[in-house]
């Protein structure tokens, strides 16, 4: 699981996706040309993708706001991740794209901050990620599962899941948790 302060910019947020992750560091240095690895990661997004960033902690400006949002969102991605600042809250909540980030920061990055590669393996919130990862996220935090290990863990989440419900309609019709415990062996 990803760093817990990782959070949804607000309750209710989803996604499940393919990580597309994104590489940030600091910097104080003005491109003739700024914005360019900013504006490259979020283009080269694709439909069911997940733009992931890591972002060094030096940085203190938001790499992601309301014109990537809805960058992101035309290229048909369905969501971001960042272990680092967003801005332009108000505006993304709005627009209901699902964003999920450790803070907020008014800075843009020009002088402060700069995307110097994607679609390479990053380290986000603690947790080594790959392109092509399965990003899955909601209001309890966001989990990455190795692509490699996608089938086998979306089995085992279908077994979990059934075992939950069952329990949770036993419990709701009066069973002990002992009861419910013995025959589901979930919780």
């Amino acid at each position: 699981m990803i760093a817990a302060v990782v959070r949804p910019i607000r309750p209710g947020l989803r996604l499940v996706g393919r990580a597309r992750p994104i590489e940030v560091r600091a910097t104080d240095a003005i491109p003739e040309e700024p914005y360019v690895g900013e504006m490259a990661a979020p283009a080269a997004l694709e439909p069911g993708d997940v733009a992931c960033y890591h972002v060094d902690a030096a940085v203190e400006a938001a790499l992601f706001g309301e014109l990537f949002a809805v960058a992101a969102q035309g290229q048909g991605a369905v969501g971001a991740v960042l272990d680092g600042p967003v801005r332009d809250v108000r505006q993304m909540r709005e627009l209901g794209f699902p964003v999920f980030a450790s803070s907020v920061s008014p800075y843009d990055t020009r002088g402060r901050a700069e995307v110097v590669v994607h679609d390479v393996p990053v380290t986000c919130g603690g947790v080594l990620v790959s392109p092509g990862d399965l990003l899955v996220a909601d209001d309890d935090g966001v989990v990455v599962v190795p692509a490699a290990r996608v089938a086998n863990v979306v089995v085992a989440v279908t077994e979990k899941l059934a075992g939950e419900h069952g329990a949770l309609a036993d419990l709701q019709s009066g069973s002990s948790v002992h009861e419910v415990w013995e025959r589901w062996r979930v919780f």
